[in-house]
């Protein structure tokens, strides 16, 4: 992973020596109004070993102009026309030089300890070893008031072979190696390549740990949140690509397509306050 395409140096401080190399990823296309929330985020991580890197897919709202005004956050940055998502993140990661790599989204923002947390989750031994990559807990908010917490579940692995439990990508951390092994971003995948990528890591017999002191803020309304139908469709072929059970796969799949549709019916139409309600009713009653 040595590619650096048109990346141009930041201003960003050398990180602090002695401490494992964490490289924090962003990918951006045209979020002016969101970002500036996003790079403040890294700027408060309390960890002291970070390269932060930012991909931009050649916004022309404005974002440029933020990135170039934050220079002294940014390690390196690049703004060039991309294949899309994917393409994008698998850049970053060829840029990254760190032992462990993770993202934050643009329209996201970071709790002030999340890397650290992060560190001290993958360099924790269990007693079986340091996990591979580790997961947390994903605080979910509509234009920018909290709605609800979706928790990872430490159970995942029983059920990769049908469908893609709660592993919460935007929470993961990895150590380098499992990109060296699982390999990069697939681009074939439009909405979710992240978790045709999941979806191979396991494959691959990588461990991931989850930890619940890992935490992300993610907005409601992004790529994948309003593609909804896809994201089953594409999981749904990833999983049975790489030998999953089809026919459980695509019953799931279908269920949860319905689900959601009724899901995204129901919050248009009442509350936030009342939908997280409901939310809560309905997972003491199902789990």
């Amino acid at each position: 992973m040595t590619a650096h395409f048109g990346f141009r140096p930041g201003k960003r401080p050398p990180p602090a020596e002695g401490l494992p190399l964490y490289s924090l990823i962003t990918i951006v296309r045209n979020a002016a109004g969101t970002l500036e929330r996003t790079l403040r985020s890294v700027e408060r991580q309390s960890y002291p070993a970070i390269e932060y890197i930012v991909v931009d897919a050649g916004s022309t709202d404005g974002t440029v102009e933020l990135l170039a005004a934050h220079e002294h956050l940014i390690t390196r940055w690049c703004s060039e026309p991309d294949g899309g998502h994917a393409d994008g993140a698998n850049k970053g990661v060829q840029a990254a030089t760190g032992r462990f790599i993770g993202f934050v989204y643009a329209d996201d923002w970071l709790p002030d300890d999340f890397v650290e947390t992060s560190v001290a989750a993958l360099t924790r031994d269990g007693g079986g070893g340091t996990p591979d990559f580790v997961f947390g807990d994903l605080n979910l908010y509509k234009d920018g008031v909290y709605a609800f917490t979706l928790r990872g579940d430490p159970d995942y692995r029983r059920k990769m072979s049908y469908r893609v439990p709660m592993l919460n990508f935007p929470t993961v951390s990895a150590g380098r190696h499992v990109y060296e092994r699982a390999g990069l971003y697939d681009t074939g995948y439009k909405v979710v390549p992240d978790s045709d990528w999941l979806v191979r890591v396991n494959k691959a017999g990588l461990i991931g740990a989850h930890d619940p002191a890992v935490g992300y803020n993610f907005s409601f309304g992004g790529h994948s949140t309003k593609n909804i139908g896809r994201v089953y469709v594409e999981t749904a072929q990833s999983i049975v690509r790489h030998g999953g059970d089809p026919v459980k796969t695509w019953a799931h799949a279908l269920v949860r397509i319905a689900f959601h549709t009724l899901d995204g019916m129901l919050r248009e139409r009442v509350s936030l306050r009342t939908y997280t309600r409901i939310r809560s009713i309905r997972k003491a009653i199902t789990g």
